[in-house]
């Protein structure tokens, strides 16, 4: 998650506005700015927004692609059933089951079940799949 830090640096240096005016034009508010430049993890929703004003993708905000390139979306529509499709997808293409793939996460075995319910998974979760399963975390969240 470091690699986000230095690319939204980056991004917010070439841009040459203040934080303040940066605010007013993404929606994104000064002291959000301030704590994902700390160190903080954004929500999927303010990354999205984040990954808009600045027109890249998330994959390359948070250093799994070179590309800058923006997926352009409408709203966020998360949807659990093709995250799903697409996170059992990477297990299968990589050879791993949920609970092999979770248990050399450290992440807690009872996810699955919080996302079957609809709920979104965390963002430093859907980064974890998509580094270590060779996805993208534009395709999880539904970007392409």
């Amino acid at each position: 998650m470091e690699v986000f830090v230095e690319n939204l640096k980056d991004l917010i240096c070439e841009s040459g506005k203040s934080l303040r005016k940066l605010a007013q034009e993404s929606g994104v508010s000064a002291m959000q700015y301030s704590r994902y430049l700390k160190g903080s993890i954004p929500t999927i929703e303010i990354t999205m927004k984040i990954a808009s004003y600045f027109d890249c993708s998330l994959d390359y905000l948070f250093g799994l692609s070179e590309d800058r390139k923006n997926i352009k979306y409408d709203t966020f529509q998360y949807e659990t059933p093709k995250f799903l499709e697409k996170y059992r997808k990477l297990l299968k293409d990589n050879n791993t089951t949920h609970y092999k793939f979770i248990k050399n996460s450290g992440f807690d075995e009872s996810i699955i079940r919080h996302w079957g319910n609809g709920s979104i998974p965390r963002l430093d979760i859907i980064y974890y799949i998509a580094k270590n399963l060779n996805g993208s975390i534009d395709d999880l969240v539904g970007r392409i």
